[in-house]
C-alpha cells in the first residue's frame, strides 16, 4: 500500500469510487412508509415500532426515521431566515443527501406552506454514491417529477469539493450538512508531527502539509482561547467539578494526540472561494458512545452495521481494509463555530437538537399519545450549528 496522509487514507476506505465504503456498500436506509408517532403509545411503543421497521444491515439517519417532519422543521427554519435577509432567490444545497428523505420533507413544507418561496427557489443534492443518487431521484420523483424536469431540482453525483455553481448577489445560498461532518476526513497528529499511513501502520513526521499546518494552529489558537475563557468563570467549584468528571470519561485520551478535522476546514474553504451569501445549516453527533476508548482527542467509531437494528462489529483502529466499515468521528461543534468564524467571518449558534426541534418544528407532529415526543427525545447526541442573519 502507498503511502498516505491519514485523511487520504480515510478517504480511500471510506470514498474510492470503486471500493469505498459508501460506493460499493452503502448502508443507508430507509422506512418502507413514515411511522406515525400519534398512533404510538409511548417511548416503548416507539422503540417497538422501530426496530420492527428497521432495514436489516443498515443505519437509518434522523432525517429518514422522522420523515417527513424532519424536513419539515429544516424547511420552517429556512424558509424564516430567507424571508429575513430579503434576497429575491433561495438556493439550497444539501451534501450527503442520501435517499432525499430531508429534501422531500423541506420540498413539501414549501410548496404547502410557503408557495411563494417555492416558486423562487432551487434544491441541489450532492452526493458521492451512485445509489444513493438513484434511490433519491426515485422517491422524489413520485411529488416532485415536475421540479426535475424544469431544473429547480438537481441532483449531482459528486464529490462537494468538485461542485460549483454561479452565485449571485440577489440568490441566498444555504448548505445543509445532516450527519456529514462525522464523516469528512480527518488528519492525525501527535506530539505536533503528522501522521501518515503505510502498509496498514502509522508513522509520524515534521508537519510539511498545509492543510494539516492550518488546521493544527486553528485548532491550537481555539484551545488558548477556550483556555482564558475557562480562567474567567466565577463559580470555580462547579467548573473544577465538571472538568473532574469529563476527565474520568476521557482519561485514556492522551492530549498529544489528536484526530484534526482537516476536511471540514477543506469543505468551509470551497464555500468561501465559490459562493456568495452562504449560510449553513449543520446538524452531527456531539458525542458518540465507545471511542472513550481511544487513546486520541477526536478518536472515530469504526463499526460495520449488523441485521439487527443495534447489532454492529466495531473495529479498534480505522485502520481497516477499503470499504470495510464506517468510519465516523464526533463533531466538536465549539471549534465547528470557531472555523466557521474564521474562515467565513460569521457568527453562529449551536443549539442541542430538541432546542431546535422547540424553535422550529410543533409538538403535534410526533407527540405520541403519552406525551413522548421522539424527534425532541431521541437522538440525544446530535446537534445543530447555523450561521446567524442578526
Amino acid at each position: 500500500m502507498k503511502r498516505m496522509l491519514v485523511r487520504d487514507f480515510i478517504y480511500d476506505r471510506l470514498y474510492h469510487p470503486v471500493e469505498g465504503y459508501f460506493v460499493k456498500n452503502i448502508q443507508l436506509g430507509a422506512l418502507k412508509k413514515p411511522i406515525e408517532f400519534k398512533q404510538l403509545l409511548g417511548y416503548e411503543d416507539y422503540t417497538k415500532k422501530l426496530a420492527e421497521n428497521y432495514p436489516e444491515n443498515q443505519w437509518l439517519t434522523p432525517s429518514e426515521v422522522f420523515r417527513p417532519y424532519y424536513g419539515i422543521t429544516l424547511g420552517n427554519y429556512i424558509n424564516q431566515q430567507f424571508r429575513f435577509t430579503r434576497k429575491e432567490k433561495l438556493r439550497i444545497v444539501e451534501i450527503g443527501a442520501g435517499y432525499g428523505a430531508a429534501c422531500e420533507g423541506v420540498l413539501y413544507y414549501m410548496r404547502n406552506h410557503q408557495p411563494q418561496t417555492f416558486s423562487n427557489m432551487e434544491y441541489h443534492l450532492v452526493d458521492i454514491s451512485p445509489e444513493a443518487c438513484q434511490q433519491a431521484e426515485k422517491r422524489l420523483s413520485q411529488d416532485f417529477k415536475q421540479q426535475i424536469k424544469k431544473g429547480t431540482l438537481k441532483i449531482f453525483n459528486q464529490d462537494f469539493l468538485s461542485y460549483k455553481q454561479n452565485s449571485q448577489k440577489n440568490e441566498m445560498w444555504f448548505f445543509v450538512f445532516l450527519e456529514v461532518f462525522d464523516n469528512l476526513a480527518h488528519d492525525k497528529v501527535i506530539d505536533g508531527k503528522q501522521v501518515y499511513v503505510e502498509n496498514m501502520k502509522e508513522f509520524t513526521e515534521t508537519i510539511t502539509d498545509q492543510l494539516i499546518q492550518e488546521t493544527y494552529i486553528m485548532y491550537q489558537q481555539f484551545k488558548q482561547q477556550q483556555k482564558n475563557e475557562d480562567q474567567n468563570i466565577e463559580d470555580r467549584f462547579l467548573f473544577n467539578t465538571l472538568r473532574k468528571l469529563i476527565s474520568k470519561y476521557y482519561g485514556n485520551q492522551k492530549s498529544n494526540s489528536i484526530f484534526l478535522p482537516t476536511g471540514a476546514l477543506q469543505v468551509l474553504k470551497h464555500i468561501k472561494s465559490n459562493f456568495q451569501n452562504p449560510s449553513l445549516v449543520i446538524a452531527d453527533f456531539d458525542l458518540l458512545k465507545n471511542n472513550f476508548t481511544q487513546e486520541s482527542i477526536n478518536a472515530p467509531i469504526v463499526s460495520k452495521k449488523l441485521a439487527k437494528p443495534h447489532e454492529r462489529i466495531d473495529y479498534e483502529s480505522y485502520l481497516v481494509e477499503r470499504g470495510a466499515a464506517d468510519i465516523f468521528f464526533p463533531t466538536d461543534f465549539n471549534f465547528v463555530q470557531y472555523m466557521v468564524k474564521q474562515i467565513l467571518g460569521m457568527d453562529s449558534q449551536i443549539f442541542k437538537a430538541y432546542q431546535f426541534a422547540d424553535q422550529f418544528s410543533q409538538s403535534s407532529w410526533t407527540t405520541t399519545k403519552s406525551g413522548y415526543n421522539p424527534l425532541k427525545e431521541d437522538f440525544g447526541n446530535t446537534s445543530f450549528l447555523v450561521t446567524d442573519h442578526s
